[in-house]
């Protein structure tokens, strides 16, 4: 019995139209849902009524160019259960021709006494059909009819699809149509995920994610002989093949995620872009469907994020493209763009192997970049991962129209386009059908090229960022941060372990007047606040001057590998720099980065403003972790068997400011003495640690085997701190004695 529906709730008739469906276009793929309307709010509209207050209505649908999808409302005003396994629907057209509707989700069919529940179905349908043509027959289950059916109306699909309607949301295919030995009810549901367009090796490439989802009763993969290509405006066809995914099992009511690969001219147009279903017979091919591409087009810009492709139900990890700096050099274009990974889900989730590439213009050119930092194989909830991709344009190449294309790697390995085989298990339509007619197209045009089989490639796109925005690198001397010696170095955990604390204790200038250059010494303090053993980091860093010049920093020759627990270590490192006179060369940035973990360039872990330390011009004297304090001082000469001796007589006290570990490379004492006419007759090396080394009280330094003729008034003796660097021995000018 149809009747129209009629002041049944307060929701207007527009409310009973076609909705919107949205495909989930990025993240995890799965097909589009259609939610149950809230019970009793509908307007007028036709219904199929099983007594005075239970009816069936339609509640939308959705017609593609091969199959119909609908959604059955099955409204209970009884009190008392009914069961919808009792009935069944079949999609009929006005030539008489009947369909098998199937349904495509699993539930049990029992409707409880004033609820309603409703149900989703699809059918494959041939193409040319319309909505004005089609209906749905609801009928009850009746074995005493000849074709088991009491047909109590029809729904016409027309009352709830509106003009206009947007694409299908996916393409249902039936998998008998191509393999006859599969199950009746094997069918895929193909709905779209994300298209990037991206270069290899100079060409052009197409990489779109399909979620296919088992409608069926009875695990599957995707036939072999299932066929896919893009469709451009012109009419111009290009194979695609599948990149992964083909050979999985897809279990019942689950999705995969297929990702296809198309070789495309780099003047294809975007707009008006479908992907195809064929398959091949005999001579010709056959038409099974198409998804336009025109929303599934893909690309992130600067900081917005964008849901992370293919991940498993549950996870929600999402990829930014946080920065992008370039600086203008002479080889090309520096450029480094900061990718930001988080777990905004609340499970753990895996990290992916990731890289990049920069592409730019449009004859395919593009630049590699990895990142190979060592990092957990997984994200806690809420937990980020920061990836650096530095790469060299070509000189002209502006940064702002260039793209980012991010990179899952994977194990290369070759497959077909399609698998095939199913396995079979246990399951229930929740409703009955019966068996339809169907139909499809030939469908004709050039091919670019194309074959079933496919070397998957080592790795594949999961985003595509647009760099415009990007921003040139400033100058490290003017973003350096206030630094304080002594306090600690805020780097980041890339460079250094969290438990490791870092500090600059010494900064100052060394004499290479023969050279040409003075060199500065950085004495670094490290301290292991953990538990255990850790390795000692090799610090790479640098001096940034006003002018943007950088002095890289030169690690002492020899240094521990480990620092224990609760223990601290010095290790020095050198500087050439320029032997100029001015006061502006004593501030400088220091730059502490890592050059590990980019394939080229390097990634910064801070910016310091620092200063070259003044020489003492007291009687104490710091060269850390020691202080010397001199309290008296005298020079004189002796005679000994034939031989002259100069005598520097000192009254020293001498502290061990802070207890930590030195090793053999640390600097050493060197006496110098200097006659009336600046000429170095003798020196003499001392320490302050280890066998020999100067201690508090009285320290005699003796300097023998002069000649008469040195033996003269005006003597002067240096005093230096020495330091073997791997550009050779600096030292530092600590005191005068004369």
């Amino acid at each position: 019995m149809i009747r129209q529906l009629t002041s049944i709730g307060l929701r207007s008739k527009n409310s009973l139209k076609q909705t919107s469906l949205a495909v989930l276009l990025t993240g995890s793929l799965l097909a589009a849902s259609w939610a149950a309307p809230v019970p009793s709010a509908h307007a007028a509209s036709e219904g199929v009524f099983i007594s005075k207050d239970s009816y069936f209505m339609l509640n939308r649908a959705s017609l593609s160019s091969s199959s119909l999808q609908f959604s059955v409302l099955f409204h209970n005003g009884e009190n008392q259960t009914l069961d919808f396994n009792k009935y069944g629907v079949r999609v009929t057209d006005g030539a008489g021709h009947s369909y098998t509707a199937n349904l495509s989700e699993k539930k049990s069919g029992i409707v409880n006494g004033g609820q309603e529940e409703s149900f989703r179905f699809y059918a494959n349908l041939p193409a040319g059909e319309t909505a004005a043509d089609l209906k749905v027959d609801v009928f009850r289950w009746d074995y005493n009819k000849s074709d088991f059916m009491n047909h109590l109306g029809e729904l016409p699909i027309a009352s709830v699809i509106q003009d206009g309607q947007l694409e299908a949301p996916e393409e249902i295919i039936s998998l008998r149509t191509l393999d006859s030995t599969l199950a009746n009810d094997a069918s895929l549901a193909f709905a779209l995920g994300q298209s990037v367009r991206v270069t290899e090796n100079g060409k052009w490439y197409m990489y779109t994610q399909v979620a296919a989802k088992n409608l069926g009763s009875s695990s599957v993969k995707v036939p072999a002989g299932l066929l896919a290509r893009l469709v451009d405006a012109n009419g111009m066809k290009y194979t695609a093949t599948v990149a992964s995914g083909a050979d999985t099992a897809i279990l019942p009511n689950q999705s995969d995620t297929l990702t296809l690969k198309t070789l495309i001219s780099k003047g294809m147009p975007t707009s008006g872009l479908t992907l195809e279903y064929y398959y091949l017979n005999q001579s010709e091919d056959v038409s099974l469907g198409t998804l336009s591409m025109n929303s599934s087009l893909n690309t992130v810009a600067l900081g917005v994020k964008q849901s992370y492709a293919g991940q498993q139900d549950g996870e929600n990890v999402t990829a930014k493209a946080s920065s992008s700096t370039y600086s203008i050099q002479a080889d090309g274009v520096h450029v480094q763009t900061v990718v930001t990974l988080s777990n905004d889900g609340d499970v753990v989730a895996p990290v992916p192997s990731l890289a990049a590439s920069y592409q730019f213009g449009d004859s395919g050119s593009s630049v590699s970049s990895t990142d190979n930092s060592t990092r957990s194989g997984f994200l806690a909830p809420k937990e980020t991962a920061t990836y650096y991709f530095n790469a060299t344009l070509p000189t002209g190449i502006d940064p702002n129209a260039a793209q980012l294309v991010l990179w899952q790697k994977a194990a290369a390995s070759t497959g077909n386009t399609a698998g095939s085989g199913t396995t079979t298990t246990t399951g229930s339509t929740g409703s009955g059908s019966t068996t339809g007619n169907s139909a499809g197209t030939t469908g004709s045009g050039s091919t670019t090229s194309g074959n079933s089989a496919t070397t998957i490639t080592g790795q594949q796109p999961v985003a595509v960022f647009v760099l415009k925005g990007a921003t040139e690198a400033q100058n490290g001397f003017t973003t350096a941060v206030d630094y304080e010696l002594g306090t600690k170095l805020a780097l980041g955990s890339s460079v250094v372990n969290p438990n490791l604390e870092v500090s600059l204790i010494e900064l100052h200038a060394h004499e290479n007047d023969d050279l040409g250059y003075k060199t500065a010494i950085a004495k670094y303090k490290i301290t292991n606040n953990g538990t255990s053993t850790l390795a000692l980091p090799e610090l790479q860093n640098e001096l940034i001057d006003n002018k943007g010049n950088a002095y890289t920093g030169s690690r002492q020759s020899a240094a521990a590998t480990q620092i224990a627990p609760g223990s601290s270590y010095v290790v020095s490192y050198s500087y050439l720099l320029p032997n100029k006179e001015t006061t502006e060369d004593d501030s400088f940035a220091l730059n502490v980065y890592d050059d590990k973990s980019v394939s080229e360039g390097n990634v910064s872990a801070g910016t310091f403003k620092v200063a070259l330390q003044g020489e003492e011009t007291g009687d104490t004297i710091a060269i850390y972790p020691f202080s010397l304090k001199v309290n008296d001082s005298s020079i004189g000469w002796t005679y000994s068997g034939g031989t002259y001796s100069y005598v520097l007589q000192l009254d020293m006290d001498i502290t061990h400011e802070d207890q930590v570990i030195i090793d053999s490379n640390f600097s050493k004492i060197q006496f110098e003495m200097v006659d009336s006419l600046g000429r170095i007759v003798g020196t003499q090396d001392a320490s302050l640690m280890g066998t020999g080394k100067l201690t508090s009280g009285s320290q005699r330094v003796s300097i023998s085997g002069l000649k008469n003729e040195q033996v003269q008034t005006g003597v002067i003796v240096n005093m230096y701190e020495v330091i073997d660097t791997p550009n050779g021995t600096a030292k530092r000018l600590l005191k005068q004695f004369k």
